[in-house]
């Protein structure tokens, strides 16, 4: 007999997670933190080496005289100051003459002597703004667009490849001066995979800081992270084109190998976001898949 409600899972199939899901931290409050470790002990090849920062000296208000990271930004920031060249992205690099905000997703804004921004999470090994445009906050938007694969019964996920180094991420990108963030998840998700969605109904993972390795102490990337999860009809109506920042678009299947690949926090950002499926619609997933998300920690 032919299964037309897939999104029920393989539970139709008589087939039931091994593990205890009763006990698993699915059953508990899903509450997304991102913690602090490629922003400080990773960087990016233009960038100088990281002064090396214990856990213990990492917050502000640690007195740390010996304390002496370098101080980067990247040419090509400072090729785009948008008080020197029109349609610049970039602020100018004297911060005083910047539109600084006081506060961001993750609370008030402090400034050191200088009047730098100060990154919520602590130290970081480098100062300066790096790669990142914005003294502060750098406002993202990451769209997560789910399936249940009607033929395997695999949950995949709308993924690009990335171009500067291979690895398959989630589609998104940055937040334009005076943009909604519906209309970044929109536009990036078009300009990345060719797809457009209406994001109205899509369900808010992520408001925060985000682990990225071109994070400095006074520039950092916080991004809005929001979840589609289609049914299989609505997939199929989708045509995929990798764009100009992708070397290509796929439905990737998530496992716990390919969740631990994907770039930076994603693959934590996407568990999280169909944790919280589950807790919505405990059957919307394949029991297989349960096991999957019940292991993650």
């Amino acid at each position: 007999m032919e299964n037309n409600d897939q999104n029920t899972g393989w539970s139709l199939l008589g087939v039931k997670p091994t593990v205890d899901l009763a006990n698993s931290w699915l059953q508990g409050e899903i509450e997304v933190y991102v913690e602090s470790y490629r922003a400080r002990f990773e960087w990016p090849p233009e960038y100088p080496r990281r002064f090396n920062v214990a856990d213990e000296n990492t917050p502000w208000d640690v007195d740390y005289p010996a304390y002496a990271p370098k101080y980067f930004v990247a040419p090509v920031v400072l090729e785009n100051d948008c008080q020197k060249k029109a349609g610049g992205w970039a602020d100018p690099e004297d911060v005083s003459l910047a539109e600084l905000p006081t506060e961001s997703f993750e609370g008030p804004i402090q400034l050191n002597e200088q009047g730098q921004p100060l990154n919520p999470r602590g130290r970081c090994g480098m100062t300066g703004r790096g790669l990142l445009g914005k003294w502060g906050p750098n406002y993202a938007a990451d769209p997560i667009i789910t399936r249940v694969n009607e033929r395997f019964g695999d949950v995949e996920m709308l993924a690009i490849q990335r171009k500067d180094n291979g690895q398959w991420a989630i589609p998104g990108g940055m937040v334009d001066k005076g943009e909604a963030v519906s209309s970044t998840l929109r536009r990036e998700l078009k300009e990345e995979t060719g797809v457009e969605l209406d994001f109205s109904d899509a369900h808010l993972v992520y408001q925060g800081f985000v682990d990225d390795r071109r994070s400095t102490d006074n520039a950092w990337i916080e991004s809005t992270v929001k979840h589609l999860h289609l049914t299989g009809d609505q997939a199929k109506e989708l045509e995929l084109e990798a764009g100009s920042d992708a070397l290509s678009v796929t439905w990737l299947p998530l496992t716990e190998l390919s969740l631990k690949k994907l770039y930076a926090s994603h693959g934590y950002f996407v568990v999280c976001a169909l944790g919280m499926l589950y807790k919505r619609q405990p059957d919307a997933l394949p029991a297989k898949f349960l096991e999957v998300l019940a292991s993650y920690y």
